[in-house]
């Protein structure tokens, strides 16, 4: 029997708004509203692929057609300029409408006539996915024909990147009441179906990954990929969370010590241990939906905080040094950066910079020895998990959030960096275009 496909489409939280607003503007006649939206398909593995959109058009008011009987109707103006704009980026494209109430929202017989149009779409870009899309205030409905498929499947997760994120899964939502997790119900009622549902990521389980995936367990985080290519020794078990003093004797691969104690805490943890760089395997780095970064050296950020933004994944970075002047007293500081598609990157907060890059380079990329201690890591990481869960669950009524925080481990405060007070509202860095697998192109 054909296992199901695990179709994920993902969009910034700006298109999904700009959407939203168009589509609620009123028409000289036309009873609603109707766009494109433009995405890239990329196949992770064989069973799982990702939708990224990048591009949202609407139709202009010249291409509707009076028409009573439908809620809109457009020519063939309107849809030869889609077919173009597939056909010239080789991408793939979403007939776009709102139902406009709350709750999920279902085709209606005459938008099952809208796979006519994808059919048409689809003829001249074949290698992408395309379909229809219903939105509705909070919800969303699509029916997608998959490249070299017959048949139009349904998607299983719609994700939004935003702060908070809106996710949606194919699985029907069923409340569950569990002693466990009773004290943390504040955090809505949906919350630990979402937690059982979504995929962390975390790469890097030293000091501050240690701290991330024992936290990750208690909530109740059942889907976890972890990576890291090293083992246990005897420098690392002073700030090494599970880790045991057996396992330098061992050489315990570290991501199995994670494994290890995170089932002793949460027995039906589903953890993917990635013993690998995972840039090896980005493909499962591709898959999670969140990302949190416990790396040393800013071109291991780089590197990470590019991928998430190019297959839209929200990515938590968390790091700490210890640093000593002359005469001085050590000095601990650290950072708390969310690097979300769509708003500021780590560049634009200037985190990165071609500086620092640079003289790390100059280095040949060593960067190993760093005094490293458990406490400002266990506060870094814990910061980190709770930006995550207000991600997930958007508990805290925070909206379009940008997050820099800076940790001064002398006087243990951590605050908002004041660079967020020159931060721009948009990303200068990554565009929007260049979603999706790497395009080439001849010079």
């Amino acid at each position: 029997m054909k296992k199901q496909k695990n179709v994920i489409i993902r969009l910034p939280k700006n298109i999904h708004q700009e959407m939203i607003d168009d589509l609620r503007r009123q028409h000289k006649y036309a009873y609603e509203r109707v766009g494109f939206l433009y995405s890239y398909t990329a196949n992770i593995d064989k069973l799982t692929t990702v939708i990224t959109c990048f591009k949202y058009e609407p139709v202009s008011d010249k291409n509707y057609i009076r028409d009573d009987s439908v809620g809109a109707k457009i020519n063939s103006s309107a849809i030869r300029e889609a077919m173009q704009m597939a056909l010239t980026s080789k991408c793939g494209c979403f007939h776009v409408h709102l139902h406009d109430f709350e709750g999920l929202p279902s085709p209606s017989r005459t938008d099952k006539g809208l796979n006519a149009v994808v059919e048409s779409i689809a003829n001249v870009a074949s290698g992408q996915a395309h379909g229809f899309l219903i939105l509705s205030a909070d919800g969303f409905y699509a029916n997608i024909k998959m490249p070299n498929e017959k048949l139009f499947i349904q998607p299983t997760q719609f994700s939004v990147a935003g702060y908070p994120m809106q996710i949606q899964f194919a699985k029907p939502f069923n409340p569950k009441e569990s002693k466990v997790y009773d004290r943390q119900s504040f955090l809505g009622e949906r919350s630990q179906f979402l937690f059982e549902n979504v995929r962390i990521g975390v790469v890097g389980l030293g000091g501050g990954g240690s701290h991330i995936v024992q936290q990750l367990a208690h909530i109740g985080i059942i889907n976890t990929t972890v990576f890291d290519d090293d083992k246990t020794e005897d420098t690392n078990l002073n700030r090494l969370i599970g880790g045991w003093f057996s396992d330098i004797k061992k050489a315990t691969l570290k991501t199995l010590v994670a494994k290890r104690m995170m089932k002793k805490i949460l027995p039906n943890a589903k953890i993917e241990c990635i013993n690998d760089k995972w840039q090896n395997q980005p493909h499962l780095l591709q898959k999670c939906d969140i990302v949190i970064g416990c790396v040393d050296s800013y071109a291991q950020r780089q590197e990470l905080e590019a991928e998430c933004r190019r297959y839209l994944i929200p990515y938590i970075d968390i790091g700490m040094d210890v640093t000593t002047a002359d005469k001085n007293a050590p000095y601990i500081s650290g950072q708390v950066v969310l690097s979300m598609p769509g708003l500021p990157c780590m560049f634009c907060l200037g985190f990165l910079t071609e500086k620092k890059l640079g003289l790390e380079a100059g280095k040949y990329g060593a960067t190993g020895g760093r005094p490293q201690v458990v406490w400002p890591n266990g506060v870094l990481a814990s910061s980190a998990i709770g930006i995550m869960i207000d991600l997930i669950t958007g508990w805290s009524g925070l909206i379009d959030r940008v997050v820099y925080l800076s940790y001064d481990g002398n006087l243990e405060t951590i605050a908002d960096h004041m660079r967020l007070k020159y931060a721009s509202d948009k990303c200068i860095h990554f565009v929007p275009e260049n979603t999706g697998p790497p395009k080439f192109k001849k010079i």
